[in-house]
């Protein structure tokens, strides 16, 4: 069962006070989140001891089910930052390798940098864990000598609902150069590749640090082409059995920043086309907010130089060959938005088996209603119970389409 904290968020000016934590009881709330050289004495933030309990303070407010780990130098730091969590409700998973260290012992794997997961026990079963292209010497160079992306296979359960998930954990090649772009674009390709061949119809979240921007590229010679953009496009092309959506993209685009001192969102999210009707829409953010928990975050630069990453998954989204579609190519207009009490759903096609969901930002079902038939300039009221100001999304659904369209309570 998930914690439930007093927060107190804006909107509109106005402080309105909300009690569940950012991770809700019905979602998959995934995090991933580079630590910055966690726990290593001559490197990152000056105080060991204070950046152990930021990030614990903070791993509890986010209240996530799986946390995606960079940065993680002292394991025993970690196992005891896993354990004040809770060992009967978390769980923990190092990598065996790293960068110039591919066993997992000795003194090359205890300094580096190394990634891990930390688990929801009650939520996650049958796992396995193993590094992905770990027999590729072009693989071993790409991804900065051995830090191979990650994976953490498992049964996820949700409210009642189990889906098998795979979640990839990466840590790109690091620097501006042509040639760090360079190994990023052919580990990028690489990882694309065996995705293909080996996971074909799986649900895949790859998270983590990327180490370059989804709508750009922070290597200036690269003419604004992301080193992922072979994974990146499907995003736009979304074609054949296995493609993918940056559900991070736009907030690079936006002009956000994954980093206390830097201009682009590096640290992201993208999942397989499985996992897309899984996605709460405008769930993936950068959580900038750790200033709540952590005032000094940004000033003291005493936990680390990046932020958390966060996205929600509703696993009880249905699977089905249905097609996401935008609102008017789905045949709906809605008016007003923002709105107050009511809200008008204007069909400009004659829709039948029509059901709609409006769910909050938590992905929960607020209200739903099904529509046997509903006719080319016809308006239906959907039920709206008494709610919130904020922001809320309607799901419009057929059998062969569905659409999402953001709406605003008042």
């Amino acid at each position: 069962m998930k914690r439930f904290l007093l927060l107190a968020f804006f909107i509109t000016g106005v402080v309105i006070l909300k009690t569940e934590a950012q991770g809700g009881p019905f979602t998959l709330d995934v995090v991933s989140w580079n630590i910055e050289f966690f726990g290593d004495p001559t490197n990152g933030p000056a105080n060991d001891d204070l950046q152990e309990a930021n990030v614990k303070k903070i791993l509890r407010w986010l209240n996530a089910d799986l946390y995606g780990m960079l940065e993680v130098v002292d394991t025993t730091r970690f196992r005891r930052l896993v354990d004040s969590l809770g060992n009967n409700e978390f769980g923990y998973f190092i990598a065996p390798f790293c960068s110039n260290n591919q066993t997992g012992t000795g003194n090359g794997w205890l300094k580096g940098q190394k990634q891990a997961f930390i688990y929801r026990k009650s939520v996650f079963s049958n796992i396995t864990t193993r590094g992905i292209m770990r027999g590729s010497s072009t693989g071993y160079t790409n991804w900065a000598a051995g830090r191979f992306p990650f994976l953490f296979t498992a049964t996820a359960t949700v409210n009642g609902t189990s889906r098998d998930v795979n979640f990839i954990l990466i840590h790109g090649k690091s620097g501006a150069a042509q040639s760090d772009y360079d190994k990023r674009f052919g580990g990028a390709n690489e990882l694309k590749d065996s995705l293909d061949a080996q996971f074909g119809g799986k649900n895949i979240y790859i998270i983590g640090d990327y180490n370059d921007a989804l709508n750009t590229s922070i290597y200036l010679g690269a003419n604004g082409v992301t080193s992922y953009v072979k994974i990146v496009e499907d995003s736009t092309i979304a074609t054949g059995p296995d493609y993918y959506k940056s559900i991070t993209l736009p907030l690079g685009a936006s002009g956000q920043s994954s980093m206390i001192n830097f201009p682009n969102v590096i640290d992201n999210h993208i999942i397989s086309n499985g996992v897309i009707p899984w996605y709460v829409p405008g769930s993936a953010k950068i959580m900038t907010n750790v200033t709540t928990i952590i005032p000094d975050y940004v000033t003291a630069h005493n936990t680390s130089d990046h932020y958390p990453v966060f996205s929600s998954f509703d696993l009880a989204g249905v699977i089905t060959g249905i097609t996401n579609v935008s609102a008017n190519e789905l045949g709906v207009k809605i008016f007003p938005n923002p709105f107050s009490n009511d809200l008008n759903v204007k069909a400009t096609k004659t829709l039948t088996n029509v059901t709609m969901q409006l769910l909050n930002m938590q992905g929960q079902v607020m209200s739903k209603q099904t529509f046997g038939l509903i006719t080319a300039g016809s308006i239906v009221k959907p039920t709206i119970p008494v709610m919130q100001r904020g922001v809320y999304f309607l799901k419009v659904e057929t059998k062969q389409y569905n659409t999402v369209l953001k709406v605003v309570e008042l």
